[in-house]
């Protein structure tokens, strides 16, 4: 977040010209898969009895990775990247035929301590508790940077990934069926190809853009939803699958036709 108060959503809607609007602004937080909690969390309120019709709703991710990567950390630094990307979602209708049609999200906070930023909050605050004009030993450089235990984190996600998919929807542990296109959180090169791998997913139908933006945390699927719409290869009326981790170790997908 730019801060810790107010979280992110007054601060956007601020910078837009709305602080006078009473529209309702707030952040939802799920690391690398806010983007599809944000997303499912707009299809509720859309789909309340009291929203109106034509009502729209902005969903934004934003990520400054480089803020909190270890720059002398040369396996982690090159990998992520630094972006943004916003969505207006509105009610479909009957003759569009867009729909989300499953969301679904796993946690297992046995991965909590595999990738973290420890610092910034209570664990670290930024002075002593005994003395809050001393600044705080514990505060130091480590613990407010990204650390990650990158083999640790891909056992978990070869082990709980597969069942994962099938929940998200039977059939999907090992094929992708009717689904044109995946787009995936952009983790790493490794991750894409071993999830590919483990599921039996065509590798030409999964959506890449790490080579160009990195991994660009909550920004990543939307970032790779837009390339894969300006590309051409997304067309009105295919059905997509929404998928990724995030740190803690949870995991996150959606199917919806676009």
């Amino acid at each position: 977040p730019e801060q810790c108060l107010p979280d992110g959503g007054p601060l956007l809607q601020r910078e837009l010209g709305l602080g006078g609007s009473g529209i309702r602004a707030f952040s939802v937080h799920a690391t690398c898969l806010s983007f599809l909690v944000g997303l499912e969390t707009a299809c509720m309120l859309l789909a309340r009895a009291d929203t109106p019709d034509d009502a729209l709703i902005l969903v934004c991710s934003s990520e400054i990775s480089s803020r909190h990567v270890d720059p002398t950390d040369e396996h982690v630094a090159p990998l992520f990247g630094d972006g943004a990307a916003a969505c207006v979602v509105r009610k479909a209708s009957w003759r569009e035929g867009s729909a989300l049609h499953r969301a679904h999200m796993e946690t297992y906070a046995d991965g909590a301590s595999l990738t973290e930023v420890r610092g910034g909050g209570t664990n670290f605050p930024f002075h002593r508790v005994d003395d809050r004009a001393a600044p705080n030993p514990a505060a130091t450089r480590e613990v407010n940077h990204f650390q990650m235990d990158g083999p640790a984190t891909m056992r978990m996600v070869l082990q709980h990934g597969p069942g994962f998919m099938e929940r998200l929807r039977p059939g999907l542990s090992s094929g992708l069926g009717d689904i044109a296109w995946v787009v995936p959180h952009q983790a790493s090169g490794l991750a894409l190809d071993a999830i590919t791998d483990a599921l039996g997913w065509p590798a030409e139908r999964m959506l890449r853009t790490l080579d160009r933006l990195g991994n660009v945390v909550a920004a990543s699927i939307p970032l790779t939803l837009h390339a894969g719409v300006t590309s051409g290869r997304i067309q009105r009326g295919d059905k997509l699958l929404l998928m990724g981790t995030g740190a803690g170790l949870s995991f996150g997908g959606m199917i919806l036709t676009f």
